[in-house]
């Protein structure tokens, strides 16, 4: 019997040459060659997967929404399953009065969102990529996003995660054994359940600060930054804007969880429009390659480094992080340079995957390790990723 044949035995499954060019890339648009694309509906065909990739040396790559910006769910081996985890999207059990949520992680965050809307609960950590990406996908990642002012990243909202591991067996992790496996990239096993905490729906208002110079943008920013009724705070740098509006001006866009802001919901969705379509108009530029340094301090430095390089560059930066694009890897370089000098990390939420495995941090390549000792003892959990 074939291997296809024997996978269709398992799962639904495929070695179609149009499905594997589908898979053989994600948002990173680095490339590569899966063997066969499968798609698992329940845990016992998960466990079977992986012990049928145990006997047959065989790498599995799980893939959520496919919207990883560095490559974290390329089959980067020739022997790689990549594992389409869509259809392991149940919202399994909703606690309203506890805002509690039990799910599959192949459910997409706006379709989680739009559920939980009829009872007035949301999911309130909101990357740029929403509308596509996945839940399994944001705890692997650890993802953000817009709301990070407020709302922090992924890891503060995981309540439990149900694993099955590298060799086969089940695990359903709470507290901070659970905060532990987010943002381990797949490396050490299929990430298949969650429970996550959820938060009330708020009637929100915005307002948009222009400003000529960094000095005063900073000022309003650390004001902003006091004020515990400001959710979300996102900053464009003149060179982006100035591509957006043809005028050269260092933005703040505000929410607040009040009618404080002079623009309400439905007038302000403009604003914030302009602020999520940045990446692609930046990308229809030329400016392919986007990055994600984080900074606990000496953010200024690095903003004011940007701005004299002239590039373009947006982001989180309540919670210090920011998206600079480029157009060449040389300026990344550079970029990841002064990063190090300023004891930045290189990585704030896209993850590291295959493209910042040469600058990954060293407490996150101990922790991959680590985990990956533990749960992946064959080493075929998203082979070739962050270590």
């Amino acid at each position: 019997m074939t291997l296809i044949n024997r996978l269709k035995d398992i799962c639904p499954a495929t070695e179609s040459l149009s499905e594997k060019i589908a898979y053989s890339s994600d948002a990173s648009t680095i490339e590569g060659k899966p063997l066969a694309v499968c798609w698992p509906e329940n845990l016992d065909q998960i466990q079977r997967l992986v012990r049928f990739s145990i006997r047959e040396k065989l790498s599995l790559v799980p893939r959520g929404g496919g919207t990883s910006l560095v490559g974290g769910a390329v089959p980067n081996y020739e022997n790689s399953l990549v594992i389409d985890m869509s259809r392991m999207n149940k919202i399994k059990k909703l606690l309203i009065n506890d805002k509690i949520v039990t799910l599959e992680t192949g459910v997409y965050l706006d379709h989680l969102n739009e559920a939980l809307s009829s009872y007035n609960l949301e999911f309130p950590i909101k990357p740029g990529s929403h509308s596509a990406c996945s839940i399994g996908g944001m705890i692997s990642t650890n993802a953000g996003g817009l709301l990070s002012k407020k709302y922090g990243k992924i890891q503060d909202w995981v309540e439990e995660i149900t694993l099955i591991d590298g060799s086969g067996k089940l695990f359903t992790f709470s507290g901070q054994d659970a905060k532990r496996l987010v943002g381990s990239e797949g490396c050490c096993g299929i990430i298949t359940e969650a429970k996550l905490k959820l938060e009330e729906i708020k009637e929100y208002s915005s307002d948009i600060f222009e400003f000529d110079n960094l000095q005063d943008m900073f000022a309003k920013l650390k004001e902003l930054k006091e004020d515990d009724s400001v959710i979300a705070l996102e900053y464009i740098n003149s060179h982006a804007y100035k591509l957006l509006e043809k005028t050269p001006k260092e933005i703040l866009l505000v929410k607040y969880d009040s009618d404080k802001g002079k623009f309400s919901p439905a007038e302000a969705e403009k604003l914030w429009k302009i602020r999520e379509n940045l990446y692609s108009l930046l990308m229809n530029l030329g400016y392919i390659k986007i990055e994600d340094p984080y900074f606990e301090k000496d953010i200024e430095k690095f903003v004011d480094w940007i701005n004299k390089q002239e590039i373009p560059c947006y982001g989180h930066i309540a919670y210090g992080i920011l998206h600079p694009h480029f157009k060449s890897e040389k300026e990344i370089e550079k970029m990841n340079q002064i990063v190090k000098e300023l004891k930045g990390n290189i990585a704030g939420e896209h993850g590291i995957g295959i493209l910042k495995k040469s600058y990954a941090p060293l407490e996150i390549s101990v922790k991959i390790k680590e985990l990956k000792s533990l749960y992946d003892p064959y080493d075929i959990m998203n082979k070739g990723k962050v270590i």
